[in-house]
């Protein structure tokens, strides 16, 4: 296998924001190298087996979940996670939360992982791009149903009042939502809207 040069590497990295272990070793640069350049100060470690030279991307509310997305291809950033980035809770993010299919393994101890199957699992995703990069994060209307089921009671209603007082919510698909996962909130956004 031919080691690239480190110009080139770093080339690379300023294009993706990032690179994995994984992408290293198919670029074939050994995980020895990369830990050198971050001790030279070079790369710097944003997490385990996610190596960039920059880290201003990491405050960006959404591409800050772009490493999770690359070491698991098939997460789907969704709860509190999904809340806040849509700002529909004031609860902390301790986490990353995501959803994963049963056969998937995660060893990141930095994410809360949820594992929906069918319908759950593939309704309302929503794909952002950067670069060769993709977040793949529920939309608004399945993460405040979600909420429902796996989040507090208090955390679900707030979100539920949050999305209710938005101009761009759209009532038909969140019903819809919630009736084809069998989570209704008919009479829970009737009852809010009556407290108004």
């Amino acid at each position: 296998m031919v080691m690239i040069s480190q110009p080139k590497l770093l080339e690379y990295i300023k294009r993706h924001h990032f690179i994995t272990l994984t992408e290293a070793q198919a670029l074939g640069v050994s995980r020895m190298s990369l830990g050198r350049l971050v001790v030279k100060g070079e790369l710097h470690r944003v997490e385990r087996q996610v190596y960039s030279t920059e880290l201003d991307w990491l405050t960006d509310p959404l591409k800050k979940y772009m490493p999770v997305c690359a070491l698991m291809p098939d997460a789907v950033i969704c709860g509190i996670s999904a809340l806040t980035y849509y700002d529909l809770t004031d609860e902390e993010e301790r986490k990353i939360w995501v959803a994963l299919p049963h056969e998937k393994r995660s060893r990141s101890s930095r994410c809360r992982v949820i594992r929906p199957s069918g319908l759950s699992l593939t309704l309302g995703i929503k794909k952002f791009h950067f670069g060769n990069r993709e977040v793949r994060i529920y939309d608004q209307e399945k993460t405040v149903v979600d909420a429902f089921k796996y989040l507090t009671e208090e955390v679900a209603f707030k979100a539920l009042k949050n999305y209710l007082k938005r101009k761009n919510k759209n009532m038909d698909k969140l019903l819809g939502y919630a009736r084809r996962l069998k989570k209704p909130l008919d009479k829970t956004v009737k009852a809010i809207f009556s407290e108004e």
